[in-house]
């Protein structure tokens, strides 16, 4: 999710405490359970069950040109952290993918006053530092300076040019052009890079979830800087964009940064919603051939928006499906056990519109038929039948363990507020989080698992050598697809 939202991300599954159990759906006696025995045991378990509670004050308000700001104070470090969200990812691209990408790479290549050079230098010499990323949902841009006012209105000015006056020269583009260019053919150069990719686009078709963010070669060809500047006109404007402040600043100095930043903007309209999402009618095999001893894995389904009131409850399910690496029953049975791969995940990727669940994975391709078949499986069997009390439960304490973690400096905090306001999540949502998971049971966990992941519906992607061609039923036309 530095700021990479995938928090960003977006996914449902946070860093965590790994946690194991011995057989499907079984927790192990680890040292903790074993020390249980013991006349210390009560209160080693109090602490290991106890978590701190996390609050972040936050203030809201939306500027007279309509740009909607978030600032939460902490005075304990001389540091403001800035993020400037906007509603201007690959969804938004239309007919030039990797717009969004193009804009967020040149921001800081000058402005109408400055060159590339000149606002390097503007941000090194006040010790700032500046980043700029795009994704499906969003585009997001980061600054980080010293909170002292000559320091952070010197930063500002800066930002307020590099934002809303980019220059988008055409040697510019040239150059990152090329760069977009070759990225794009390193990324196919694996079976995973091509994996993902096709994956979204079997399961998104026209809806513009389906883009991959960094565009396509043929539209990063044509493009030329006029397109790069009406998107970046059209999406980069105060109504369609959230700006969030955390830092050692009083909420004076934060509206006087809120205005300045707000004005330098076009106000704008805000992006219209994106359309619904349509779930899977039927399951879906499809197969690229790729020279290489390794099959890449992806399968999976329309999933939730970040809205989602089963949020909580998949969260916890994913954590004992394949959300956190090592311990979790995909790693158990397919790593672990049968060596079939080096490592499984699995993951809900909620966005403003339905986002995907999938599973990922690689392994050879003399062993992808059984890997996929076990995967398959232990997929259905888990949906069908469910974790146990135990599982739910220490799933809950590793994720609220972990959570305080994600949110203990600045640059988290405000990667968090940039998610919430984004999303237009309540006020509350770090405040409450811990006890959202903790209201979390397993009949929720059980039911949400149920009503998302249907695995007599799957869409699996595979990339890589094609040692046999699944056989179909009769009446199964266009089940199967091959990608040469």
């Amino acid at each position: 999710m530095s700021l990479r939202l995938v928090v960003l991300s977006f996914s449902l599954c946070l860093m965590s405490v790994a946690w194991a159990g011995p057989e499907h759906g079984g927790v192990s006696p680890g040292p903790l359970t074993a020390l249980e025995k013991l006349q210390s045991a009560p209160a080693l378990v109090a602490e290991r069950n106890n978590t701190p509670a996390v609050h972040v004050a936050l203030e809201r308000w939306t500027t007279d040109e309509g740009l909607r700001v978030m600032w939460s104070r902490n005075t304990q470090l001389p540091l403001l952290d800035i993020r400037l969200v906007f509603d201007a990812g690959a969804a938004r691209e239309g007919d030039f993918p990797g717009a969004a990408a193009a804009v967020s790479s040149l921001l800081n290549e000058g402005t109408r006053e400055r060159t590339a050079q000149q606002v390097a230098e503007g941000f090194e010499q006040i010790g700032a530092s500046f980043s700029a990323a795009s994704y499906r949902d969003m585009a997001l841009v980061s600054l980080r300076v010293m909170s002292d006012a000559e320091r952070r209105n010197a930063a500002a000015a800066l930002l307020s040019g590099v934002v809303s006056e980019p220059r988008f020269a055409l040697d510019d583009w040239h150059r990152l052009q090329e760069s977009m260019r070759l990225s794009l053919l390193r990324r196919l150069q694996s079976p995973a890079g091509r994996a993902g990719p096709t994956f979204y686009q079997s399961l998104y078709g026209n809806h513009p979830y389906s883009r991959t963010p960094g565009g396509d070669v043929d539209s990063i060809k044509r493009m030329i800087p006029a397109d790069i500047a009406a998107f970046h006109q059209r999406y980069y404007t105060a109504k369609n964009g959230v700006l969030v402040l955390v830092g050692d600043i009083t909420r004076a100095d934060a509206e006087a940064l809120a205005k300045q930043l707000s004005q330098a903007l076009p106000a704008g309209e805000k992006a219209a919603a994106l359309p619904a999402v349509k779930p899977l009618a039927k399951p879906e095999r499809v197969h690229q051939v790729f020279p290489s001893e390794q099959v890449h894995i992806v399968l999976g389904e329309v999933g939730i928006s970040r809205s989602d009131p089963d949020y909580f409850a998949l969260m916890v399910g994913n954590e004992l499906l394949g959300g956190s690496g090592f311990g979790t029953l995909l790693t158990r049975e397919l790593r672990e056990k049968r060596g079939l791969t080096y490592s499984v995940t699995s993951q809900f990727i909620p966005m403003r519109a339905a986002g995907p669940f999938q599973i990922s994975f690689s392994t050879r391709h003399d062993q992808a038929a059984e890997a996929l078949a076990l995967t398959r499986q232990l997929l259905s069997d888990f949906v069908r039948q469910g974790p146990s009390e135990a599982d739910v439960s220490a799933a809950k304490a590793n994720l609220s363990q972990a959570f305080p973690r994600s949110v203990a400096s600045n640059d988290q905090v405000a990667s968090f507020l940039a998610m919430i306001g984004f999303y237009e999540l309540p006020d509350s949502f770090i405040d409450d989080y811990i006890g959202q998971l903790a209201a979390v049971d397993l009949a929720q966990v059980r039911a949400a698992m149920s009503r998302h992941i249907h695995p007599e519906r799957l869409l699996v992607v595979t990339v890589g050598r094609l040692d046999e061609k699944p056989a179909t039923k009769a009446g199964a036309k266009n089940r199967w697809r091959l990608i040469k």
